[in-house]
């Protein structure tokens, strides 16, 4: 079994080479890196070149796109990659040592096809996050469930969907990443998805790798969750998503949920109700859900 880790970079050199660096002296290190950088990023470019020549036995293959976005990125990666597990580390991430050989271990098991982990994010004054039993949880009326960054109880479990710092899946049942959606917060549960109707995937706590989130160079919001933009694009994905995820029943109560109800930062409109003072965040995620909704429908008449 051979593993590729799959890099998606721009304009976060020094975040990059840490990554690398975490990879090449892992207990077990990949068999082969793509890391994939903007052909306008001089600085990326320059590091992955000068990391390459001094670790000549990593298996780094590095990809040159024009196009920006971070699922163009990935799709070009994808296109390359040659290991029977895949595996998506940030490159602001820095895996532990023992992280790619305890997930790769899941993987004697033939119905796991994805296995992932914790994402132990470092934030200045970022409080400790709780501890939690549910992880990766996707309900049958649309409420996505993450808590991959808290200490979670027990061992490692299976879940819905992991988390795009902390996830691999099997290659030959990774599709190309959705174009549909738009945002930098949604990819990794959409590809959960598709990805684990073939089978299991599995959560553990204990593969974990270290996030010190970096900016996001040119992404519409960055990372202020209350910016209208993000909040726009949030909604569209979100609705898009369980509008082709879900059937029936569900499909029904996950628009409305999304809609109406929504989460503390994506209210809904009736949520949105009792939060006045985001009356902005609430109109943009209101036009995002409705924008996602007929981008679901395009997509169904588009494959029909």
């Amino acid at each position: 079994m051979t593993i590729t880790a799959l890099i998606p970079s721009y304009g976060r050199p020094d975040s990059l080479v840490r990554c690398l660096d975490a990879l090449a002296a892992a207990a077990l290190p990949p068999d082969e890196i793509i890391v994939v950088v903007r052909d306008t990023d001089t600085p990326n470019r320059e590091v992955v070149d000068s990391w390459r020549l001094s670790h000549p036995s990593s298996g780094l293959k590095v990809v040159v796109v024009s196009e920006p976005g971070q699922i163009a990125a990935m799709n070009a990666g994808l296109a390359v990659a040659t290991g029977d597990i895949i595996c998506f580390p940030d490159d602001d991430s820095i895996p532990r040592p023992d992280w790619l050989k305890r997930l790769a271990a899941h993987y004697s098991d033939p119905a796991v096809v994805g296995a992932g982990g914790r994402d132990v994010v470092h934030v200045e004054g970022l409080p400790e996050p709780p501890t939690v039993s549910r992880v990766g949880v996707l309900t049958w009326y649309g409420r996505i469930i993450g808590n991959h960054h808290c200490n979670v109880t027990g061992g490692p479990r299976p879940a819905q969907h992991l988390k795009g710092v902390n996830m691999s899946f099997r290659r030959a049942l990774v599709p190309p990443l959705d174009r549909n959606i738009r945002g930098p917060h949604y990819n990794d549960t959409e590809l959960s998805l598709a990805v684990g109707r073939h089978g299991t995937l599995i959560f553990d706590p204990e593969a974990k790798v270290d996030h010190y989130p970096a900016p996001r160079v040119g992404s519409p919001g960055g990372r202020n969750l209350l910016d209208p933009k993000l909040a726009y694009l949030d909604a569209h994905d979100w609705m898009y998503m369980v509008r082709k995820h879900l059937r029936g029943p569900s499909r029904a109560a996950a628009t409305l949920y999304v809609l109406l109800v929504g989460t503390r930062l994506r209210p809904g409109l009736l949520y949105g109700a009792l939060q006045p003072a985001k009356w902005r965040i609430v109109a943009a995620a209101f036009r995002g859900a409705m924008d996602g909704l007929a981008t679901a429908r395009h997509a169904r008449a588009a494959t029909s």
